[in-house]
Parts: C-alpha cells; sequence; structure tokens
C-alpha cells in the first residue's frame, strides 16, 4: 500500500444535535457539499451540520476505509462522544474490535473547521484538497 493512499473519516455535528459519519478522498470538498446541501447524504440535507466534530486521517484501502466507516455508524452516541473528546481511542477500540492495526491518525477539527472557512472553494470545487500535504501525525507525549 502506498503512503499516498488515503481516506478522510469524520463525524459532523447537525443542527438537531445528532452526529453523521462519513468518509471520503477529499475532506474539504465533502464538507463543502454536506454544508450546501450538494450531491451531500439525504440526512444531511435534512439536518444541516454546524460543524466537523472529529475527523480522522486513514492510511489504507477503500474498502478498510468503509468498514470502519460502518463500525463508527453502529456505535451509540455516548461511544461517538468519546471518540470526539479522545480521538486516539478509536484507533485502540478498531484493532480490539475488527483485529486490524490501523494507520490512523487524528485530525484536530477546530484546526479543519478554521482552514475550511479561509478557502478558496473556486479550487475545491474543482478537486483541490487544501489538506493533502499535513501528514498530521500525533505527537509522542515527552
Amino acid at each position: 500500500m502506498r503512503l499516498e493512499s488515503y481516506f478522510w473519516l469524520y463525524i459532523l455535528e447537525c443542527e438537531n444535535g445528532s452526529f453523521y459519519t462519513g468518509y471520503t478522498k477529499n475532506l474539504a470538498i465533502r464538507y463543502y457539499q454536506h454544508i450546501n446541501g450538494k450531491q451531500s447524504a439525504r440526512y444531511t440535507r435534512s439536518f444541516k451540520p454546524v460543524k466537523i466534530a472529529q475527523c480522522w486521517r486513514l492510511f489504507d484501502t477503500i474498502g478498510t476505509a468503509l468498514k470502519v466507516e460502518r463500525f463508527i455508524k453502529k456505535q451509540d452516541r455516548k461511544t461517538k462522544l468519546r471518540w470526539i473528546e479522545d480521538p486516539v481511542d478509536l484507533k485502540s477500540r478498531i484493532l480490539k474490535n475488527m483485529k486490524k492495526e490501523l494507520m490512523l491518525f487524528p485530525f484536530d477539527a477546530l484546526q479543519v473547521e478554521k482552514e475550511s472557512k479561509k478557502m478558496d472553494w473556486k479550487k475545491i470545487k474543482n478537486g483541490f484538497d487544501p489538506f493533502a500535504d499535513i501528514l498530521n501525525f500525533p505527537k509522542k507525549n515527552s
């Protein structure tokens, strides 16, 4: 597997307080689609996202991304809240429950939100990924 082969997993908080989970190749364009109701999921057209609650970058195959997305979607609200507060915990839960070690790295959702507001959406709509070069590997505690 090439290191360039990655997917985003994300949890959106919607206007009704619920969570929507998804995966994508380009988080910026997918978030734009959810916010604007264009090519977005039926759920987020009904309940608009208010923010990215949490996001991770997964270096693996599309099949693994789909499995992890499904795994997150099946969890209860309390578990999703725990992963939003402690995004590193998702990786250990996947290892325990799916018996799979992943290259899964949490991103600072507030940073993604902040950067999203400054983006050139014309470029984004044409496929530009402003987060492509940011690896954001977790820092080890000293």
